[in-house]
Protein backbone atom coordinates (compact mmCIF):
# COMPACT_ATOMS: atom_id res chain seq x y z
CA UNK A 1 0.00 0.00 0.00
CA UNK A 2 1.29 3.26 -1.06
CA UNK A 3 1.88 6.17 1.60
CA UNK A 4 -0.71 9.25 0.93
CA UNK A 5 1.73 12.67 -0.73
CA UNK A 6 0.47 13.70 3.24
CA UNK A 7 2.54 11.18 4.75
CA UNK A 8 5.79 11.93 1.64
CA UNK A 9 5.39 15.40 2.71
CA UNK A 10 5.46 14.93 6.89
CA UNK A 11 8.66 12.92 5.52
CA UNK A 12 10.18 15.49 4.12
CA UNK A 13 10.03 18.20 6.38
CA UNK A 14 10.32 16.28 9.99
CA UNK A 15 13.34 17.70 11.82
CA UNK A 16 14.68 13.73 12.71
CA UNK A 17 14.51 12.42 8.67
CA UNK A 18 16.18 15.67 7.82
CA UNK A 19 19.28 15.83 10.65
CA UNK A 20 19.58 11.77 9.25
CA UNK A 21 19.91 13.52 5.60
CA UNK A 22 22.21 15.51 6.50
CA UNK A 23 24.75 13.16 8.51
CA UNK A 24 24.51 11.21 5.34
CA UNK A 25 25.53 13.70 2.69
CA UNK A 26 28.32 14.49 5.21
CA UNK A 27 29.25 11.00 5.66
CA UNK A 28 29.21 10.84 2.27
CA UNK A 29 31.39 13.80 1.58
CA UNK A 30 34.09 12.26 3.60
CA UNK A 31 34.21 8.85 2.13
CA UNK A 32 37.43 9.44 0.16
CA UNK A 33 39.11 9.76 3.45
CA UNK A 34 39.47 6.00 4.04
CA UNK A 35 41.91 5.54 1.48
CA UNK A 36 44.61 7.88 3.24
CA UNK A 37 46.92 6.35 5.70
CA UNK A 38 48.51 7.50 9.02
CA UNK A 39 50.33 10.83 9.31
CA UNK A 40 53.90 9.57 11.46
CA UNK A 41 55.91 12.44 10.72
CA UNK A 42 52.62 14.71 12.23
CA UNK A 43 51.83 12.67 15.69
CA UNK A 44 50.36 9.53 14.32
CA UNK A 45 53.47 8.31 14.86
CA UNK A 46 54.01 8.77 18.21
CA UNK A 47 50.51 8.12 19.29
CA UNK A 48 49.08 5.32 17.55
CA UNK A 49 51.40 3.80 15.28
CA UNK A 50 54.76 3.78 18.38
CA UNK A 51 52.24 3.12 21.01
CA UNK A 52 51.38 -0.18 22.23
CA UNK A 53 49.76 1.42 25.20
CA UNK A 54 46.24 1.78 23.19
CA UNK A 55 45.93 -1.23 22.24
CA UNK A 56 43.32 -3.23 23.25
CA UNK A 57 40.60 -2.82 26.22
CA UNK A 58 42.22 -4.85 28.79
CA UNK A 59 42.30 -3.14 32.20
CA UNK A 60 46.59 -2.32 31.50
CA UNK A 61 45.02 -0.14 28.59
CA UNK A 62 42.31 1.16 30.26
CA UNK A 63 44.54 2.21 33.35
CA UNK A 64 47.04 3.42 30.61
CA UNK A 65 44.45 5.73 28.89
CA UNK A 66 43.12 7.16 31.76
CA UNK A 67 46.18 7.94 33.56
CA UNK A 68 48.58 9.25 31.09
CA UNK A 69 49.80 12.47 29.84
CA UNK A 70 51.22 11.43 26.53
CA UNK A 71 52.30 15.23 24.57
CA UNK A 72 50.60 16.96 27.45
CA UNK A 73 47.09 15.83 27.01
CA UNK A 74 44.59 14.08 28.96
CA UNK A 75 41.83 12.89 26.73
CA UNK A 76 41.16 9.24 28.10
CA UNK A 77 38.08 8.82 26.12
CA UNK A 78 39.49 9.59 22.86
CA UNK A 79 42.30 7.04 23.78
CA UNK A 80 39.24 4.54 24.56
CA UNK A 81 37.63 4.91 20.94
CA UNK A 82 41.49 4.24 19.84
CA UNK A 83 41.32 1.48 21.63
CA UNK A 84 37.87 0.27 20.27
CA UNK A 85 39.36 1.13 16.64
CA UNK A 86 42.46 -1.60 17.71
CA UNK A 87 40.44 -4.33 18.81
CA UNK A 88 38.22 -4.24 15.42
CA UNK A 89 41.22 -3.12 12.72
CA UNK A 90 44.24 -3.46 14.64
CA UNK A 91 46.87 -0.44 13.16
CA UNK A 92 44.94 -0.42 9.74
CA UNK A 93 44.31 3.23 8.84
CA UNK A 94 40.85 2.28 7.28
CA UNK A 95 39.18 2.01 10.70
CA UNK A 96 40.40 4.90 12.29
CA UNK A 97 38.95 7.10 9.49
CA UNK A 98 36.09 5.41 9.36
CA UNK A 99 35.49 6.00 13.08
CA UNK A 100 36.30 10.04 12.27
CA UNK A 101 34.06 10.06 9.57
CA UNK A 102 31.18 8.44 11.28
CA UNK A 103 31.55 11.02 14.66
CA UNK A 104 31.70 13.97 12.10
CA UNK A 105 28.93 12.71 10.14
CA UNK A 106 26.56 12.50 13.80
CA UNK A 107 28.08 16.09 14.66
CA UNK A 108 26.36 17.04 11.44
CA UNK A 109 23.08 15.92 12.47
CA UNK A 110 23.46 17.46 15.80
CA UNK A 111 24.18 20.77 14.78
CA UNK A 112 21.20 20.43 12.68
CA UNK A 113 19.19 20.18 15.79
CA UNK A 114 21.06 22.49 17.46
CA UNK A 115 20.79 25.45 15.01
CA UNK A 116 16.97 24.70 14.78
CA UNK A 117 16.83 25.28 18.32
CA UNK A 118 18.97 28.24 18.56
CA UNK A 119 16.62 30.19 15.46
CA UNK A 120 13.35 29.13 17.21
CA UNK A 121 14.67 30.84 20.01
CA UNK A 122 16.47 33.89 18.87
CA UNK A 123 14.66 34.77 15.87
CA UNK A 124 10.89 37.04 16.12
CA UNK A 125 7.92 34.30 16.09
CA UNK A 126 6.87 36.00 12.27
CA UNK A 127 9.70 34.85 10.74
CA UNK A 128 9.58 31.20 12.36
CA UNK A 129 7.96 29.55 9.64
CA UNK A 130 8.37 25.71 9.88
CA UNK A 131 9.69 25.55 6.33
CA UNK A 132 11.94 28.38 6.46
CA UNK A 133 13.73 27.49 10.07
CA UNK A 134 14.37 23.91 8.62
CA UNK A 135 15.69 25.25 5.40
CA UNK A 136 17.95 27.38 7.59
CA UNK A 137 19.33 25.02 9.81
CA UNK A 138 19.93 22.65 7.15
CA UNK A 139 21.97 24.68 5.02
CA UNK A 140 23.88 26.10 8.74
CA UNK A 141 24.61 21.86 8.95
CA UNK A 142 25.52 21.27 6.02
CA UNK A 143 28.03 24.73 6.01
CA UNK A 144 29.30 23.02 8.69
CA UNK A 145 29.77 19.60 7.86
CA UNK A 146 30.97 20.72 4.06
CA UNK A 147 33.68 23.38 5.02
CA UNK A 148 36.95 22.12 4.02
CA UNK A 149 38.26 23.53 7.14
CA UNK A 150 37.01 20.68 9.02
CA UNK A 151 39.13 18.21 6.70
CA UNK A 152 42.12 18.66 9.31
CA UNK A 153 39.83 17.40 12.48
CA UNK A 154 38.15 14.46 10.20
CA UNK A 155 40.78 12.86 7.91
CA UNK A 156 43.83 13.58 10.83
CA UNK A 157 43.55 10.13 13.02
CA UNK A 158 44.93 11.69 15.82
CA UNK A 159 42.06 14.47 15.76
CA UNK A 160 39.58 11.79 16.94
CA UNK A 161 39.39 14.53 19.60
CA UNK A 162 38.03 16.88 17.77
CA UNK A 163 35.23 15.00 16.30
CA UNK A 164 34.39 13.25 19.54
CA UNK A 165 34.66 16.10 21.58
CA UNK A 166 32.65 18.11 19.59
CA UNK A 167 29.80 15.19 20.20
CA UNK A 168 29.53 15.52 23.11
CA UNK A 169 29.70 19.57 23.19
CA UNK A 170 27.09 19.62 21.36
CA UNK A 171 25.08 16.92 22.89
CA UNK A 172 25.18 19.24 26.17
CA UNK A 173 24.18 22.29 24.60
CA UNK A 174 21.47 20.53 23.19
CA UNK A 175 20.52 18.97 26.68
CA UNK A 176 20.78 22.45 28.37
CA UNK A 177 18.57 24.22 25.74
CA UNK A 178 16.01 21.36 25.49
CA UNK A 179 13.38 22.73 28.33
CA UNK A 180 13.14 26.27 26.15
CA UNK A 181 13.07 25.22 22.56
CA UNK A 182 9.95 22.66 22.34
CA UNK A 183 7.33 24.80 21.43
CA UNK A 184 4.23 24.68 23.81
CA UNK A 185 6.03 22.76 26.80
CA UNK A 186 7.25 23.78 30.14
CA UNK A 187 10.53 23.41 31.06
CA UNK A 188 11.75 20.61 33.28
CA UNK A 189 15.57 22.26 33.63
CA UNK A 190 16.70 19.80 36.41
CA UNK A 191 17.21 16.26 34.96
CA UNK A 192 18.21 18.19 30.98
CA UNK A 193 20.64 20.16 33.33
CA UNK A 194 22.56 17.38 34.53
CA UNK A 195 22.37 15.47 31.44
CA UNK A 196 24.12 18.73 29.96
CA UNK A 197 26.74 18.56 32.19
CA UNK A 198 27.12 14.75 32.21
CA UNK A 199 27.95 15.70 28.18
CA UNK A 200 30.10 18.52 29.43
CA UNK A 201 32.10 16.16 31.38
CA UNK A 202 32.44 13.77 28.49
CA UNK A 203 33.72 16.75 26.30
CA UNK A 204 36.15 17.94 28.48
CA UNK A 205 37.77 14.32 28.88
CA UNK A 206 37.93 13.86 25.24
CA UNK A 207 39.76 17.14 24.23
CA UNK A 208 40.69 20.24 26.61
CA UNK A 209 39.12 22.52 24.20
CA UNK A 210 35.63 22.09 25.80
CA UNK A 211 36.25 23.99 29.18
CA UNK A 212 34.73 27.16 27.49
CA UNK A 213 31.55 25.51 27.52
CA UNK A 214 30.54 27.11 31.00
CA UNK A 215 31.36 31.02 29.02
CA UNK A 216 28.94 29.65 26.19
CA UNK A 217 26.23 28.59 28.07
CA UNK A 218 26.47 31.87 29.90
CA UNK A 219 26.51 33.56 26.93
CA UNK A 220 23.39 31.51 26.10
CA UNK A 221 21.75 32.58 29.07
CA UNK A 222 22.13 36.66 27.89
CA UNK A 223 21.05 35.48 24.48
CA UNK A 224 18.42 33.99 23.33
CA UNK A 225 17.47 32.46 26.69
CA UNK A 226 16.95 35.82 28.55
CA UNK A 227 17.80 34.11 31.88
CA UNK A 228 19.98 36.82 32.47
CA UNK A 229 19.40 40.38 33.65
CA UNK A 230 21.16 43.25 35.67
CA UNK A 231 17.88 44.39 35.73
CA UNK A 232 16.44 45.58 39.24
CA UNK A 233 13.62 42.40 38.87
CA UNK A 234 16.07 39.78 37.70
CA UNK A 235 18.99 39.97 40.01
CA UNK A 236 17.62 36.83 42.05
CA UNK A 237 16.77 35.01 38.72
CA UNK A 238 20.43 36.23 37.22
CA UNK A 239 21.78 34.49 40.80
CA UNK A 240 20.60 31.07 40.43
CA UNK A 241 21.59 31.18 36.97
CA UNK A 242 24.92 31.72 37.91
CA UNK A 243 25.01 29.76 40.89
CA UNK A 244 23.91 26.46 38.30
CA UNK A 245 27.20 26.79 36.64
CA UNK A 246 29.24 26.75 39.39
CA UNK A 247 29.87 22.64 39.13
CA UNK A 248 30.37 23.51 34.90
CA UNK A 249 33.48 26.44 36.45
CA UNK A 250 34.99 23.86 38.54
CA UNK A 251 35.46 21.02 35.81
CA UNK A 252 36.83 23.34 33.70
CA UNK A 253 38.95 25.14 36.26
CA UNK A 254 40.12 21.70 37.46
CA UNK A 255 40.98 20.71 33.75
CA UNK A 256 42.96 23.66 33.39
CA UNK A 257 44.66 23.46 36.24
CA UNK A 258 45.85 19.85 35.16
CA UNK A 259 46.79 20.86 32.35
CA UNK A 260 49.04 24.16 32.85
CA UNK A 261 50.66 21.83 35.15
CA UNK A 262 51.64 19.19 32.99
CA UNK A 263 52.53 21.55 30.49
CA UNK A 264 54.75 23.76 32.64
CA UNK A 265 56.32 20.61 33.78
CA UNK A 266 56.95 19.72 30.31
CA UNK A 267 57.88 23.38 29.35
CA UNK A 268 55.34 22.96 26.60
CA UNK A 269 54.46 26.74 26.53
CA UNK A 270 57.09 29.21 25.18
CA UNK A 271 58.40 31.45 28.17
CA UNK A 272 57.56 35.26 28.44
CA UNK A 273 61.30 35.79 27.80
CA UNK A 274 60.64 34.04 24.28
CA UNK A 275 57.53 35.54 23.16
CA UNK A 276 56.42 38.64 24.56
CA UNK A 277 53.13 40.42 25.37
CA UNK A 278 53.26 42.33 22.17
CA UNK A 279 53.67 38.77 20.15
CA UNK A 280 51.25 36.85 21.97
CA UNK A 281 48.52 39.46 21.50
CA UNK A 282 49.43 39.66 18.17
CA UNK A 283 49.15 35.92 17.62
CA UNK A 284 46.06 35.99 19.07
CA UNK A 285 44.40 39.02 16.94
CA UNK A 286 46.05 37.29 13.46
CA UNK A 287 44.41 34.07 14.37
CA UNK A 288 41.06 35.55 15.42
CA UNK A 289 40.84 37.28 12.00
CA UNK A 290 42.76 34.66 10.05
CA UNK A 291 39.58 32.26 10.91
CA UNK A 292 37.30 34.58 9.94
CA UNK A 293 39.04 34.77 5.98
CA UNK A 294 39.27 30.96 5.61
CA UNK A 295 35.81 30.60 6.73
CA UNK A 296 34.97 33.55 3.54
CA UNK A 297 37.35 31.97 1.35
CA UNK A 298 39.09 28.40 2.56
CA UNK A 299 41.90 28.56 -0.16
CA UNK A 300 45.25 27.66 0.41
CA UNK A 301 44.40 25.84 3.46
CA UNK A 302 47.46 24.14 4.79
CA UNK A 303 48.48 21.45 8.03
CA UNK A 304 51.23 24.11 9.48
CA UNK A 305 50.90 27.83 9.10
CA UNK A 306 54.05 28.91 11.01
CA UNK A 307 54.55 32.15 13.44
CA UNK A 308 56.82 34.73 11.45
CA UNK A 309 58.29 38.08 12.79
CA UNK A 310 55.71 39.75 9.66
CA UNK A 311 52.55 38.92 10.78
CA UNK A 312 52.74 39.79 14.59
CA UNK A 313 54.96 42.61 14.22
CA UNK A 314 52.84 45.42 15.13
CA UNK A 315 54.22 47.42 12.18
CA UNK A 316 53.64 44.86 9.98
CA UNK A 317 50.35 44.72 7.26
CA UNK A 318 49.26 41.54 8.13
CA UNK A 319 48.81 42.05 11.93
CA UNK A 320 47.19 46.02 10.87
CA UNK A 321 45.06 44.26 8.69
CA UNK A 322 44.49 41.59 11.28
CA UNK A 323 43.40 44.04 13.78
CA UNK A 324 41.62 46.25 12.07
CA UNK A 325 39.09 43.01 10.82
CA UNK A 326 39.04 41.96 14.75
CA UNK A 327 38.11 45.92 15.73
CA UNK A 328 35.56 46.56 12.77
CA UNK A 329 33.61 43.32 13.91
CA UNK A 330 33.93 43.78 17.42
CA UNK A 331 32.23 47.47 16.53
CA UNK A 332 30.13 46.63 14.16
CA UNK A 333 28.91 43.65 16.84
CA UNK A 334 28.40 46.01 19.69
CA UNK A 335 26.30 48.71 17.29
CA UNK A 336 24.03 46.39 16.12
CA UNK A 337 23.62 44.81 19.32
CA UNK A 338 19.90 45.38 19.43
CA UNK A 339 18.81 45.32 16.13
CA UNK A 340 21.17 41.73 15.55
CA UNK A 341 22.34 40.59 19.23
CA UNK A 342 23.30 37.37 17.44
CA UNK A 343 25.82 39.24 15.74
CA UNK A 344 27.39 40.13 19.34
CA UNK A 345 26.38 36.87 20.94
CA UNK A 346 28.39 34.77 18.28
CA UNK A 347 31.09 37.24 18.51
CA UNK A 348 31.70 36.76 21.94
CA UNK A 349 31.82 32.70 21.89
CA UNK A 350 33.62 32.92 18.73
CA UNK A 351 36.71 34.59 20.99
CA UNK A 352 35.85 32.74 23.85
CA UNK A 353 36.23 29.35 22.08
CA UNK A 354 39.30 30.73 20.44
CA UNK A 355 41.23 31.97 23.83
CA UNK A 356 42.73 28.43 25.00
CA UNK A 357 44.85 27.82 21.27
CA UNK A 358 45.52 31.76 20.70
CA UNK A 359 48.48 33.41 21.57
CA UNK A 360 48.24 33.93 25.61
CA UNK A 361 49.33 30.50 25.82
CA UNK A 362 51.07 30.12 23.23
CA UNK A 363 53.25 26.83 22.57
CA UNK A 364 54.86 25.49 19.01
CA UNK A 365 55.96 27.14 15.51
CA UNK A 366 52.52 27.43 14.36
CA UNK A 367 50.55 31.12 14.26
CA UNK A 368 46.74 29.43 13.41
CA UNK A 369 45.37 25.68 13.10
CA UNK A 370 42.64 24.39 10.78
CA UNK A 371 41.40 21.89 13.66
CA UNK A 372 40.89 25.07 15.95
CA UNK A 373 37.73 26.03 13.91
CA UNK A 374 35.67 22.86 14.53
CA UNK A 375 33.88 24.22 17.56
CA UNK A 376 34.83 27.90 17.44
CA UNK A 377 33.18 28.71 14.15
CA UNK A 378 29.37 26.97 14.56
CA UNK A 379 28.45 30.45 15.56
CA UNK A 380 29.42 31.58 11.79
CA UNK A 381 27.28 29.24 10.27
CA UNK A 382 24.53 29.38 12.81
CA UNK A 383 24.11 33.09 11.80
CA UNK A 384 24.68 31.98 7.70
CA UNK A 385 21.44 29.54 8.94
CA UNK A 386 19.52 32.91 10.39
CA UNK A 387 19.88 35.05 6.77
CA UNK A 388 18.61 32.08 5.29
CA UNK A 389 15.04 32.26 7.33
CA UNK A 390 15.46 36.20 7.19
CA UNK A 391 15.00 35.96 3.55
CA UNK A 392 12.13 33.28 2.91
CA UNK A 393 9.85 35.09 5.35
CA UNK A 394 6.51 35.03 4.80
CA UNK A 395 5.21 37.01 1.50
CA UNK A 396 8.75 36.25 -0.07
CA UNK A 397 8.78 35.31 -4.27
CA UNK A 398 8.79 32.00 -5.40
CA UNK A 399 11.04 33.42 -8.44
CA UNK A 400 13.16 34.88 -5.22
CA UNK A 401 13.15 31.64 -2.99
CA UNK A 402 14.37 29.67 -6.02
CA UNK A 403 17.31 31.76 -6.68
CA UNK A 404 18.13 31.98 -2.46
CA UNK A 405 18.42 27.84 -3.24
CA UNK A 406 19.96 27.56 -6.32
CA UNK A 407 22.80 30.00 -4.62
CA UNK A 408 22.59 27.75 -1.09
CA UNK A 409 23.06 24.56 -3.74
CA UNK A 410 26.29 26.54 -5.13
CA UNK A 411 27.74 28.03 -2.26
CA UNK A 412 27.82 23.86 -0.62
CA UNK A 413 28.62 22.49 -3.89
CA UNK A 414 31.79 24.79 -4.10
CA UNK A 415 32.66 23.89 0.10
CA UNK A 416 32.44 20.18 -0.76
CA UNK A 417 34.61 20.26 -3.86
CA UNK A 418 37.23 22.23 -2.16
CA UNK A 419 36.70 19.34 0.96
CA UNK A 420 37.72 16.75 -1.62
CA UNK A 421 40.74 18.46 -3.03
CA UNK A 422 41.45 19.18 0.76
CA UNK A 423 41.33 15.25 1.50
CA UNK A 424 43.45 14.49 -1.10
CA UNK A 425 46.38 16.24 0.42
CA UNK A 426 45.86 14.02 3.55
CA UNK A 427 46.80 11.04 1.48
CA UNK A 428 50.18 10.22 2.46
CA UNK A 429 52.92 12.52 4.85
CA UNK A 430 54.92 13.37 1.45
CA UNK A 431 51.99 14.86 -0.48
CA UNK A 432 50.78 16.54 2.99
CA UNK A 433 54.33 17.95 3.65
CA UNK A 434 54.90 19.31 -0.36
CA UNK A 435 51.69 20.90 0.26
CA UNK A 436 52.70 22.40 3.24
CA UNK A 437 56.03 23.95 1.79
CA UNK A 438 54.45 24.94 -1.22
CA UNK A 439 51.81 27.39 0.65
CA UNK A 440 54.79 28.47 3.27
CA UNK A 441 58.07 27.85 1.94
CA UNK A 442 59.47 29.56 4.87
CA UNK A 443 58.54 27.20 7.39
CA UNK A 444 61.54 25.23 8.80
CA UNK A 445 59.06 22.60 10.58
CA UNK A 446 57.34 22.17 7.32
CA UNK A 447 60.59 21.77 5.26
CA UNK A 448 61.94 19.32 8.48
CA UNK A 449 59.09 17.27 7.52
CA UNK A 450 59.22 16.91 4.03
CA UNK A 451 62.87 16.14 4.73
CA UNK A 452 61.69 13.04 6.25
CA UNK A 453 59.41 11.44 4.47
CA UNK A 454 61.46 12.04 1.31
CA UNK A 455 64.27 10.26 3.88
CA UNK A 456 61.62 7.48 4.23
CA UNK A 457 60.99 7.23 0.52
CA UNK A 458 65.25 6.87 -0.46
CA UNK A 459 64.85 10.31 -1.65
CA UNK A 460 68.36 11.70 0.39
CA UNK A 461 69.10 14.51 -1.98
CA UNK A 462 65.67 15.79 -2.03
CA UNK A 463 65.67 15.47 1.52
CA UNK A 464 68.83 17.14 2.48
CA UNK A 465 68.46 19.81 0.52
CA UNK A 466 65.01 20.45 2.70
CA UNK A 467 66.87 20.13 5.49
CA UNK A 468 69.52 22.40 4.92
CA UNK A 469 67.01 25.34 3.16
CA UNK A 470 65.28 24.19 6.40
CA UNK A 471 68.34 24.98 8.68
CA UNK A 472 69.32 28.47 6.58
CA UNK A 473 66.01 29.65 7.95
CA UNK A 474 66.36 28.58 11.41
CA UNK A 475 69.73 28.11 12.27
CA UNK A 476 69.15 26.70 16.16
CA UNK A 477 66.61 23.63 14.12
CA UNK A 478 68.27 21.17 16.44
CA UNK A 479 65.61 18.28 14.71
CA UNK A 480 67.28 19.38 11.40
CA UNK A 481 70.40 19.69 12.23
CA UNK A 482 70.36 15.80 13.39
CA UNK A 483 68.62 14.14 10.20
CA UNK A 484 70.89 16.10 8.32
CA UNK A 485 73.91 14.49 10.14
CA UNK A 486 72.35 11.01 9.91
CA UNK A 487 71.76 11.46 5.74
CA UNK A 488 76.03 12.55 5.92
CA UNK A 489 76.33 9.36 8.25
CA UNK A 490 74.58 7.08 4.96
CA UNK A 491 76.69 8.79 2.70
CA UNK A 492 80.04 8.78 4.45
CA UNK A 493 80.19 12.25 4.82
CA UNK A 494 82.16 12.16 7.94
CA UNK A 495 83.65 15.46 8.56
CA UNK A 496 80.44 16.87 6.95
CA UNK A 497 78.48 14.82 9.84
CA UNK A 498 80.61 16.02 13.02
CA UNK A 499 80.40 19.45 12.41
CA UNK A 500 76.74 19.08 12.73
CA UNK A 501 76.47 17.10 15.21
CA UNK A 502 79.28 19.80 16.86
CA UNK A 503 76.21 22.25 16.19
CA UNK A 504 74.28 20.25 17.47
CA UNK A 505 76.06 19.93 21.21
CA UNK A 506 77.13 23.53 20.98
CA UNK A 507 72.73 23.92 20.87
CA UNK A 508 71.78 21.42 23.27
CA UNK A 509 75.17 20.73 25.15
CA UNK A 510 72.68 17.81 27.68
CA UNK A 511 71.74 15.53 24.89
CA UNK A 512 72.61 12.29 24.69
CA UNK A 513 71.41 11.65 21.16
CA UNK A 514 74.11 14.55 20.14
CA UNK A 515 77.29 12.62 21.85
CA UNK A 516 76.04 9.23 20.56
CA UNK A 517 75.83 10.46 16.91
CA UNK A 518 79.01 12.19 17.59
CA UNK A 519 80.44 8.74 18.27
CA UNK A 520 78.94 7.31 15.37
CA UNK A 521 80.72 9.23 13.25
CA UNK A 522 83.76 9.37 14.92
CA UNK A 523 83.70 5.76 14.92
CA UNK A 524 83.10 5.86 11.52
CA UNK A 525 86.17 7.90 10.47
CA UNK A 526 88.12 5.54 13.04
CA UNK A 527 88.98 7.32 15.41
CA UNK A 528 87.70 5.08 17.86
CA UNK A 529 89.18 6.66 21.10
CA UNK A 530 87.40 9.87 20.60
CA UNK A 531 84.29 7.85 20.15
CA UNK A 532 84.52 6.18 23.09
CA UNK A 533 84.75 9.31 25.22
CA UNK A 534 81.57 10.37 23.05
CA UNK A 535 79.34 7.39 24.05
CA UNK A 536 80.76 7.88 27.72
CA UNK A 537 79.57 11.67 27.92
CA UNK A 538 76.36 9.88 26.54
CA UNK A 539 75.65 7.58 28.81
CA UNK A 540 77.18 10.17 31.84
CA UNK A 541 73.87 12.36 30.75
CA UNK A 542 71.51 8.83 30.28
CA UNK A 543 72.75 5.98 32.11
CA UNK A 544 69.91 3.92 30.84
CA UNK A 545 70.69 4.70 27.18
CA UNK A 546 70.72 1.28 25.14
CA UNK A 547 72.12 3.10 22.10
CA UNK A 548 75.11 4.36 23.29
CA UNK A 549 75.69 1.51 25.81
CA UNK A 550 76.26 -1.25 22.48
CA UNK A 551 78.01 1.09 20.58
CA UNK A 552 80.56 1.97 23.50
CA UNK A 553 80.76 -1.67 23.66
CA UNK A 554 81.37 -1.74 19.83
CA UNK A 555 83.86 0.89 20.06
CA UNK A 556 85.79 -0.82 23.30
CA UNK A 557 86.07 -4.01 20.56
CA UNK A 558 87.38 -2.44 17.88
CA UNK A 559 89.67 -0.32 20.05
CA UNK A 560 91.22 -3.95 21.72
CA UNK A 561 91.99 -5.17 18.34
CA UNK A 562 93.17 -1.62 16.83
CA UNK A 563 95.07 -0.26 19.89
CA UNK A 564 97.42 2.22 17.87
CA UNK A 565 93.95 3.88 16.51
CA UNK A 566 93.46 7.07 17.82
Amino acid sequence: MSKSPNSAKALLTSPPAIAAFISLISFSAFLRTLRNGFVPSWDDGRNLIDNPNFRGLAWPQLRWMWTNHLMDHYVPLAWTTFGVDYTMWKLNPFGYHLTNIVFHALNAGLFFFLTLAVLRLSLPKELCHKGSLIAGSAFSALVFALHPLRVESVAWATERRDVLCGFFYLLALLAYLRPYSAPGTKPSVKADYWVSFGFFVAAVLSKEMAVTLPVILLILDVYPLRRLSLAPGGLAQSKRVLLEKVPFFAVSLADGAMTFYVAMKSHLPDPLSALGWIPRFGITIYGMSFYILKTLSPVRLSPLYPVTGYKIDPRGWPFLISLACVLGVSAAAWILRRRVPGLLAVWLAYTVILLPVGGLVHNGSQIAADRYTYLSCLGWAILAGAAIVWFLQPGVRFAAAVGLAALAAVVLGALAWQTQSQIAIWRDPETLWDRAVRINPDSPAALGNLGTELYHSGDLLGAEDCYRRAIAIAPAFVKAHGDLASILLHERRVDEAIREYQIIQQLVPASPEAYTGMGNALLMGRQINAAIAQYRRALQLQPGYEVARDNLRTAIALSQQSPRNP
